[in-house]
């Protein structure tokens, strides 16, 4: 099991400062729910990429005294099942999704050599969108009890103009971040281009799982 964490979005300056040894440790156990029982475990290893380098990042685990199982603490520029660092992924869903980009114009875009193959595109968006419906109730449902005047829940605003639930959560996830904002002022160097990064956050921490 993991939790994500904020380090901030640059994976190099998580790298480079060592920022996993700074990993929050739980208050509880989210296996067996003892509280105060958690102690260092090590770190694993993950080998994340972007367009230009592999990376090689440690991971923070905790273990459980109570239980023995383990949990680890994710950046939030990594997600659980993907190769890739969030960055790259979110540019591809922004593509596709939002500017309706083809795969032969996303492939154009993007040099062969920097990015993964079609295939491994095609199952980044694919994926998203089996999702999207389940994350974009969740994101929509927050918004309504701690921002009431988002203009995400404006009954003639942006919901009314997207197409289909992935690009509904790419545009309310934007709304999410400028709540957030409000709220965390860790999170003031975050752009629309960490919009996403936000949304694993908040999400994987709140039970929705896999996002992509």
């Amino acid at each position: 099991m993991a939790i994500v964490a904020d380090f901030g979005p640059d994976a190099q300056e998580y790298i480079i400062k060592s920022k996993q040894e700074d990993a929050p440790r739980p208050e509880e156990c989210p296996h067996c729910g003892v509280k105060g029982c958690l102690i260092g475990h090590g770190y694993y290893w993950r080998k994340p990429r972007d367009q230009l380098r592999v990376y090689r990042l440690e991971v923070k685990r905790w273990q459980c005294k109570a239980c023995k199982r383990t949990v680890s603490v994710l950046p939030n520029f990594l997600l659980r099942s993907r190769h890739y660092l969030l960055e790259v992924i979110a540019a591809i869903l922004a593509l596709r999704l939002e500017n309706l980009a083809s795969w032969a114009v996303i492939l154009a875009r993007n040099a062969p050599e920097r990015y993964p193959a079609l295939r491994t595109i095609q199952r980044w968006c694919s994926s998203f969108w089996e999702q999207a419906s389940r994350w974009l109730k969740a994101v929509q449902e927050w918004l309504a009890r701690q921002d009431s005047r988002s203009g995400w829940l404006d009954a003639q605003g942006e919901a009314l103009q997207s197409s289909n639930p992935a690009q509904a959560l790419l545009a309310a996830s934007e709304h999410l971040l400028a709540w957030a904002k409000t709220e965390w002022t860790e999170l003031a160097n975050y752009g629309l281009d960490k919009r996403v990064h936000f949304l694993w956050l908040w999400g994987a921490n709140g039970g929705l799982s896999r996002l992509v």
